[in-house]
């Protein structure tokens, strides 16, 4: 029977209340979001409902904790103690009754509700959708997430931090672990080269062995792989085989070992890792994250995974959408 890890669930509220951006007042705000609309503010946002994980717990790690008064029912309940939770398609009621002074949400929340949306808007309810940033459009999404709030340093915290764990990844003569990342088992997907995933692999000394991936879209963080290709992946000597588990891929432990392919994969330590660990951008988990992952791979440059009964895999176990 294989072992699992648990998740990480990093609190952390004092810390960001000391150490990350402070609040500050702004005279007007106007953004404009990535549905094309221009939202107007009068002042910081105070009381924030949130329909996505992401911008919750980046919201939190600039400062915003005591904003929200809504949240989805796929936020970390650890994090966001007391916020009431709301399901995807809720009702415009349900909303306004928090009186919230904005309403955040991403695409695939505003195309399942776009009726509700609109009555919020009707009744002076600012919307604005952010799609889930990926490294290379962080800093822009930080620095409207930082005027929604008037927050100040946001952007600043993101390269402190990505500098920080760049400076830590192991030089380049130093073995790094070849490693695969399964973000769905449909068609047995992968992260694309430049998600936020794929990052985190590279900043925790992994070698991505799908970095050939080509995204299903334009800045989608997924890719297509396919059996055949991770078994050839296998059989050149891969080190780590990573399954992110959660809305997104909901495996087991049990269905990964009874796949019919996985024998082929058995060199390589498994590892399952719940998807919030490894592909939410959340500037609140990345060194968190990135720690479980190089205690993973270093575990993984000592051991190797043998057949069940033998040496056991190392198993553990948003939004998410098909596309996220």
């Amino acid at each position: 029977m294989a072992r699992r890890v648990a998740g990480i669930f990093p609190l952390i509220f004092v810390l960001c209340m000391l150490l990350f951006p402070v609040p500050c007042r702004a005279a007007g705000i106007t953004v404009v979001d990535d549905a094309g609309r221009t939202v107007v503010l009068a002042a910081p946002a105070e009381r924030i409902v949130s329909f996505y994980a992401g911008h919750s717990e980046n919201i939190l790690a600039l400062g915003g904790a005591g904003r929200l008064v809504g949240i989805a029912e796929g936020d970390d309940e650890t994090l966001f103690p007391g916020v009431p939770r709301l399901p995807m398609r809720a009702d415009a009621e349900r909303i306004l009754a928090l009186a919230p002074d904005l309403v955040l949400v991403r695409p695939l929340a505003e195309s399942v509700n776009e009726g509700v949306l609109r009555t919020l808007e009707r009744s002076g309810v600012p919307v604005l959708s952010l799609s889930p940033p990926i490294p290379e459009t962080m800093e822009a999404y930080l620095e409207r997430l930082s005027s929604l709030l008037g927050a100040e340093g946001g952007v600043n915290l993101w390269k402190e931090t990505l500098a920080l764990l760049k400076a830590q990844v192991p030089l380049v003569d130093v073995a790094r672990p070849l490693v695969f990342l399964e973000t769905s088992a449909k068609g047995l997907r992968t992260c694309a080269p430049g998600s936020w995933a794929a990052l985190l692999l590279s900043l925790a000394g992994g070698v991505n062995a799908a970095a050939s991936a080509v995204p299903l879209r334009p800045e989608s963080p997924l890719a297509n792989w396919g059996e055949e290709r991770l078994l050839a992946l296998a059989a050149e000597g891969l080190d780590v085989y990573i399954v992110q588990t959660g809305a997104m891929n909901p495996v087991t432990e049990a269905d990964v070992l009874a796949r019919p392919w996985i024998k082929g994969v058995l060199g390589a330590e498994i590892v399952l890792l719940p998807e919030e660990d490894v592909s939410r951008p959340s500037l609140l988990r990345m060194k968190t994250s990135v720690e479980m992952l190089r205690a993973i791979f270093e575990r993984g440059r000592r051991e190797n995974h043998e057949l069940p009964g033998a040496k056991e895999p190392m198993l553990s176990g948003d939004e998410e959408e098909d596309e996220r």
